[in-house]
């Protein structure tokens, strides 16, 4: 969190107050001219018009510099301070002349200095406020002296009313700047915890939008560095051994720096303290004895750090830290802050472990699924071809031909139960960004329904395709949506006897639809719940004597499901069934 200047009560009063300043002047410019034309009336003497003329046309005349310049002296604090102060003097000397050319004591002018300490005690401190009205006593003494019939007396009690004045004015004044100085720095932890909350957000939800690991390690260092104001940030997770921690994600260090090799735990008593829960901060990483690569660090041009522990479920998993150009000592906030954000950093650490420890499950398992489909496959087809080989070794008789036709079967059977095992194993595989881009269905489908045409027109059965190719555009694997179509197509053809099988697509509201659609056995109510899962098939499904595994819907639902789709049925019991599969279209 870096370091901003904090702009006291004072200064801000200094700033919001020059205007007023301003405003008031010209005023006070226009009432000295008031006062040449008026004050013989008033006062029943002459006075000096020149000299008045002359003071007040000195007073408009810097005002208008200041007023053209209001700008450049708001600018900084401390310009806006030293102005305030030419300002003050400089009408102290208009007004301390003013009085001078108006009578001295006896002028009405002169209680205009309790006017002027008056706005002093709002925008200047006690002690200055004091100042200026001992110098209004030295001002009046010599004014007394100056000017004919000047009392020692008036001058006493003019003295002692600016000071009462004073006391006054700064005592009130204290109070609010007391509070007004309290207001403003709660007002600033607020704003301070208001950034931290959202930079607490905004960086959970960079770390947790993905879970790919180095990428999640590199955002919590690069948005840590940013957030603190620091030079650098890096997180050091453990090895595997649990002895050592290896840098995982950096930002603001050279390759040379995070190349210099791992961490010894046991060498690095820093990391030590820090791994058994301690937040750590270091003055100067070249200089502490703790701390390994000392050198290295000052090459780098690191000097202060700040360390902390990151930490899931009671354990630990690695180290947050950040480093700093010059001396900085860490406020108690900015411990608890990066504390937050290592705990933060920890936990997308484990939900990346996690998922990766996913992914390389999902692997293994389709390997296997593969490994089994090649190794039960290849014994099954010399089987086959020994069982097809039979009849030309010799003539069969009624039963021994039942029995080879049985085992075909059988054999046939297991391929189709091994080939949809395999694709309900490649169905059940994280979704992963597609590399290819959108697929026109028409394209990807047109073999997939040559293939369920034939099958239709061998059984007698009639085949229709009833589509609107127009805007049919899905991003997607085309094997899966080969798949997903022709287990349904399969489905529809084996499951009719008699009647047609119609296919039918279209494009509607941003989605592509298809369907099935099928005059066959039909499904019954109590079924419509289950008949996508796994190895499920409804009584009617297994008295109609065709083979099947149970699985082809299973992996239908699955694989739309993987494309960010749905799938529908609509059936009744000897009627036929439609299937609807809709998927979020790509078109253009």
């Amino acid at each position: 969190m870096s370091q901003e200047p904090v702009l006291l009560p004072l200064d801000k009063e200094l700033q919001e107050r020059l205007h007023w300043l301003t405003g008031l002047r010209w005023i006070a410019g226009f009432a000295i001219l008031a006062g040449i034309a008026m004050g013989p009336r008033l006062l029943g003497m002459p006075l000096p018009v020149v000299p008045l003329l002359a003071v007040a046309l000195t007073l408009l005349s810097y005002n208008l510099v200041l007023y053209l310049k209001r700008r450049w002296i708001a600018a900084t604090p401390a310009r806006a301070r030293n102005v305030a102060y030419l300002q003050i003097g400089l009408d102290w000397a208009a007004l301390t002349a003013t009085v001078y050319l108006t009578g001295g004591l006896s002028s009405p002018a002169c209680l205009a200095y309790a006017f002027h300490l008056i706005i002093g005690a709002i925008l200047l401190s006690r002690a200055a406020c004091y100042f200026l009205a001992c110098g209004v006593g030295v001002l009046l003494g010599v004014l007394a002296w100056l000017t004919p019939g000047g009392s020692l007396r008036t001058w006493a009690v003019l003295t002692l009313f600016f000071l009462v004045t004073t006391w006054l004015a700064t005592s009130i004044t204290a109070r609010l700047r007391q509070k007004e100085d309290a207001l403003s720095r709660t007002t600033l932890a607020l704003d301070r915890s208001f950034q931290e909350m959202e930079s607490l957000y905004n960086i959970g939800q960079l770390v947790n939008s993905t879970l790919d690991l180095d990428e999640v390690l590199r955002l919590l260092a690069e948005h840590t560095t940013r957030l603190f104001g620091v030079k650098a940030c890096f997180v050091r997770i453990f090895d595997r051994d649990g002895k050592t921690l290896s840098i995982g994600g950096a930002y603001g260090l050279s390759r040379e720096y995070i190349d210099k090799g791992p961490v010894d735990v046991g060498k690095s008593w820093v990391d030590f303290e820090v791994l058994k829960g301690r937040t750590i901060q270091v003055a100067d990483v070249t200089e502490d004895l703790r701390f390994q690569y000392r050198e290295e660090a000052r090459r780098e041009g690191l000097r202060s750090m700040l360390s902390c522990p990151m930490r899931a479920k009671d354990r630990t998993l690695g180290v947050l830290r950040i480093y700093t150009e010059e001396p900085r000592v860490f406020g108690a906030q900015e411990e608890r802050l990066l504390l937050n954000l290592a705990n933060l950093g920890a936990l997308a650490l484990q939900n990346a472990r996690s998922y990766g420890d996913l992914q390389d499950l999902d692997r293994e398992r389709i390997w296997f699924a593969r490994m089994t489909h090649h190794q039960l496959r290849s014994p099954l087809a010399a089987a086959q071809g020994a069982i097809d080989a039979l009849p030309y070794a010799g003539p069969l008789n009624e039963a021994q031909r039942d029995l080879v036709e049985r085992a075909g079967r059988r054999i046939r059977d297991s391929f189709d139960t091994i080939r949809d095992l395999l694709d309900s194993a490649a169905a059940q595989r994280f979704r992963e960004e597609e590399a290819a881009g959108p697929v026109r269905l028409d394209e990807t489908l047109r073999r997939t329904l040559d293939t369920a045409r034939e099958q239709a027109v061998s059984k007698g059965l009639t085949f229709k395709e009833v589509t609107e190719w127009e805007g049919c555009v899905v991003r997607a694997d085309p094997a899966d949506l080969e798949k997903i179509f022709s287990n349904l197509l399969t489905n529809a053809v084996n499951y009719t006897s008699s009647g047609g099988v119609v296919f039918g697509a279209r494009h509607a509201d941003g989605w592509v639809e298809a369907w099935v659609e099928d005059t066959g056995i039909g499904i019954g109510r109590e079924d419509l719940d289950r008949v996508f899962e796994a190895f499920y098939r409804t009584q009617a499904a297994r008295d109609s004597g065709a083979v099947g595994t149970g699985l082809g819907l299973s992996i239908v639902s699955r694989m739309v499901q993987r494309l960010g789709g749905t799938v529908s049925v609509e059936s009744e019991p000897g009627e036929g069934s439609r299937f609807t599969v809709r998927l979020p279209s790509s078109n253009g």
